[in-house]
């Protein structure tokens, strides 16, 4: 039996793909730096391990940027050369990248200020699974991100990914380059606290408002799932699955083990 029509859902809030954000603490706080990241551009930090939300609040972050102010380039490759990289900056911003590294940097930073300068639309490149950056990218993106003598900033750059990220940038090569970072924040997933509010809040976007799942239910999951919000999606999904098949109106421990 389909698990949606069995419980009443107009979706699955649980999916990947659901558009439903829930302002847990970690949304609030990476909202608010990445808020003040706007006002005063530079380089942005945000780590944390796989699963707990990084990935869905910039997704949310960025779809309410306006295009007309912001110019949103998202890099999804990081297990690149230097070379590699740049030509991603280039095209990600709408110049076909020279041969040379010394004019694709010339050719980044004018475009770079023709939108922000003349165009006014601030370019914003967000780069995930940032831990799998060469070294020297960092140093790159220090360079590329500096206009002029009196340090104007033009751009916005977002790195993000797992806590080995931090634990690079803490090495004594890398000391300039955290000068430069603007914002900060290691997202740590949902408390104990949240997880309730949390599920009702996804339930309800999907127009059921019964409890389908006590709270006991959710302590087990927690144990299994150690803040992460992804695996929290994915053992309901799996509960609810089970659930409907064998007729049950309410999710009880049985199913999660």
């Amino acid at each position: 039996m389909d698990f949606l029509v069995y419980y009443g859902l107009t979706h699955n809030p649980f999916d990947k793909a659901s558009k439903q954000v829930v302002t847990t603490i970690d949304y609030k706080e990476m909202s608010y730096r990445l808020d003040y990241l706007i006002k005063s551009l530079g380089i942005g930090l945000f780590t944390g391990r796989s699963g707990v939300g990084k990935t869905v609040i910039l997704r949310n972050f960025a779809q309410q940027l306006s295009p007309n102010k912001y110019q949103v380039c998202y890099l999804p490759l990081t297990t690149v050369t230097v070379g590699d990289f740049y030509n991603q900056l280039a095209i990600s911003i709408g110049i076909e990248p020279a041969f040379r590294k010394a004019a694709k940097f010339r050719q980044i930073q004018e475009r770079i200020s023709v939108l922000h300068d003349n165009e006014h639309r601030t370019p914003v490149f967000i780069i995930d699974e940032a831990q799998y950056l060469d070294g020297q990218i960092f140093n790159e993106l220090m360079l590329i991100t500096n206009f002029k003598l009196d340090g104007d900033k033009k751009c916005i750059v977002i790195l993000s990914g797992l806590p080995l990220l931090a634990q690079t940038l803490q090495r004594p090569q890398f000391e300039a380059f955290r000068q430069r970072i603007t914002v900060n924040y290691q997202v740590l997933g949902l408390t104990r606290e949240e997880v309730d509010s949390y599920v009702k809040a996804k339930f309800k976007s999907a127009g059921v408002q019964e409890n389908i799942i006590s709270s006991e239910v959710l302590d087990t999951m927690v144990e299994h799932t150690n803040g992460s919000l992804r695996r929290l999606d994915l053992m309901i999904t799996q509960c609810l699955i089970l659930g409907a098949a064998q007729k049950k109106q309410q999710i009880d421990n049985e199913l999660v083990f």
